[in-house]
């Protein structure tokens, strides 16, 4: 693989795809790949998470969550997300399948990059507000969901 086809496979995933392509450049170029072989682990639920995860090859289940549900990401996929914008706990575990290789991105790099090209921060700010307004709409819509239904069931 090349940094080329690093970049260009980096702009086709969320948060990427809202960069310029001398940013994705720098994190290509700046960030970690990882030869990884199955049975080995990202990250376990509980772990402070720093980083996330891009899948250029191979596949990565991740499990826990909700129900225990699991989901098999493989190339293109970007696994933990949430740790490029801030501190979180993963509450999920996530442990490769399938032999592959993946680019660790720390969220420092990407607040770095940010800073350095702050019409793309703008950009991934007024996304992430987007997806958290839809989020808050969807819980909204539940609770009244929620709400009718008892009172249906008090008559």
């Amino acid at each position: 693989m090349t940094l080329d086809s690093d970049v260009g496979r980096l702009s086709q995933t969320r948060p990427f795809d809202l960069l310029p392509r001398e940013a994705v450049q720098l994190i290509a170029f700046s960030c970690e790949k990882r030869r990884l072989k199955a049975g080995e682990t990202l990250f376990c639920a509980g772990d402070a998470g720093d980083a996330g995860y891009f899948v250029h090859s191979g596949a990565v289940m991740v499990t826990g969550g909700r129900a225990g549900a699991a989901k098999r990401a493989g190339a293109g996929a970007l696994i933990g997300e949430s740790a490029l914008y801030g501190p979180v706990t993963h509450r999920v575990e996530a442990r490769v399948v399938e032999d592959g290789v993946v680019t660790r991105i720390p969220r420092d790099t990407f607040r770095r990059v940010l800073v350095e090209f702050p019409d793309a921060a703008d950009k991934v700010r007024g996304a992430l507000a987007a997806r958290t307004k839809r989020l808050v709409e969807s819980l909204d819509a539940a609770r009244l969901r929620h709400w009718s239904a008892g009172a249906q069931n008090a008559s």
